[in-house]
């Protein structure tokens, strides 16, 4: 039996945009290897989340996962709920830019023999045989972009994919008649006010078409696809490359965030793998401290801590050391000098060995003290060393080009309309995608 819920969307009105939760995925047992599929009637590729969260506030956790719908419209979650206890009511519900796909309470079932549940097989990324149009730029650098214009005129070039909730398009001309025109990405610019594509040559030139969504941080090292189209209205087999983007720890603590109201963790669910360091972003708006507690008795380990903002931006990005975790040495240390952080006297559990990869609760609270209900709550996942993706269960396939997407990009903002076949139906995922591309996608 499949349930239906319909919500807006964009491009599609609340009658044609529909999710379906499989019943044979329910009930859900406290147990390690948990799978939510259904159905949905949005386009391949497109990225959702489905969401466990705590029904009850006196026991608050969340689980999520970022699911790329498949080519035959169904979508598959993966969680490991082996932290819950059993009969304890819960809401599942998906989500896509902010509408809410469906959203039912349901009660986490005891587990009673072997409850682990059969994750169905999703399509593998095709390969390709772009491998040799490779840029490679360390964050908040320049990356150049050779694009070929052999064949004289205009071209459209675009960089990102909805997959990664990143993009932008250009049309670049070649008005010095050389044969190549070198554009110049400025991924420091890229969501921001400032200029993010210009040209090396002074006698070519680039002229943004689709501009780029606004980004709260800098955009994250990962890798974005761009594409080379000779006429979008015709051409469905562009240039493709790859535009990799290497992590740089400075750059993000140079860029300006814009502010917000709203007191809490910027991101629902943070990740780090064991040995290296996470971070935690808070933002304190109008609070002058905050608490944090991380972990909690069930997952055998667990700290507090208050921080501050020293620099007046509002927030506070806490750094996780998990190599450090339950040991001597300081777990927890701002990223930014003025701002600070103290641990609660004795409030962390002391480890034997390395902390464990698992799903450690985050819980806020407004001022010194971690009482009573946490104004926000959160996940920090913390991955085992030896896997090699983070979110096997939510790994999809690129609805352009068919490659395994990056690491999803936290934004806001709306992306534009390029020529041709180049046309955004909106934004899409936890802070938004842009849908672009259609009738090329299709």
């Amino acid at each position: 039996m499949l349930i239906a819920v319909a919500a807006t969307g964009p491009g599609l009105t609340a009658a044609e945009q529909q999710a379906t939760v499989s019943e044979d995925s329910l009930p859900l047992h406290a147990d390690e290897q948990q799978v939510v599929t259904g159905e949905t009637t949005l386009d391949s590729g497109t990225e959702m989340t489905v969401r466990i969260k705590s029904a009850n506030a006196s026991n608050p956790f969340l689980h999520q996962r970022q699911v790329r719908v498949q080519p035959n419209g169904t979508f598959v979650a993966q969680f490991d709920l082996s932290d819950l206890p059993a009969n304890i009511s819960y809401e599942l519900s998906a989500h896509v830019d902010g509408d809410t796909l469906f959203e039912r309470t349901e009660t986490i079932a005891q587990c009673d023999g072997d409850c682990t549940d059969t994750v169905p097989e999703t399509e593998t990324p095709k390969e390709t045989d772009d491998s040799d149009n490779v840029v490679t730029v360390s964050q908040g650098e320049t990356a150049e972009i050779p694009v070929s214009m052999t064949d004289g005129g205009k071209k459209t070039l675009s960089v990102g994919s909805e997959a990664v909730n990143y993009q932008i398009n250009a049309t670049v001309s070649d008005d010095d008649d050389d044969g190549e025109v070198l554009v110049l990405f400025d991924t420091a610019a890229a969501g921001t006010d400032s200029e993010t594509l210009s040209v090396a040559d002074d006698g070519d030139s680039v002229s943004v078409t689709a501009p780029e969504p606004d980004l709260p941080s800098t955009l994250d090292p990962a890798a974005y696809t761009y594409r080379v189209f000779d006429d979008p209205a015709t051409d469905d087999k562009p240039t493709v490359g790859t535009l990799v983007i290497e992590a740089n720890g400075t750059a993000s603590e140079e860029f300006e965030v814009e502010e917000t109201n709203d007191f809490g963790f910027e991101e629902t669910v943070s990740r780090v793998t064991q040995g290296d360091t996470g971070r935690i972003p808070i933002v304190l708006a109008t609070a002058d401290a905050a608490t944090v507690s991380i972990g909690s008795p069930d997952t055998n380990y667990e700290i507090n801590a208050t921080v501050r903002d020293g620099n007046g931006d509002s927030r506070v990005v806490l750094l996780f050391d998990t190599t450090a975790a339950g040991h001597d040495e300081p777990t927890l240390e701002t990223a930014a000098d003025a701002d600070a952080v103290t641990v609660a006297s004795g409030s962390e559990v002391a480890l034997d060995s390395q902390l464990a990869a698992a799903n450690y609760d985050l819980s806020l609270f407004r001022g010194t003290e971690a009482a009573g209900q946490p104004d926000d709550i959160g996940t920090l996942v913390v991955i085992d060393s030896n896997t090699t993706s983070p979110g096997s269960a939510s790994d999809g396939v690129d609805s352009v080009t068919g490659e395994t997407p990056a690491t999803q990009q936290p934004q806001t903002g709306d992306f534009g309309i390029g020529t041709g076949a180049l046309v955004f139906g909106g934004v899409l995922a936890i802070a938004g995608v842009g849908i672009c591309l259609r009738s090329i996608m299709n």
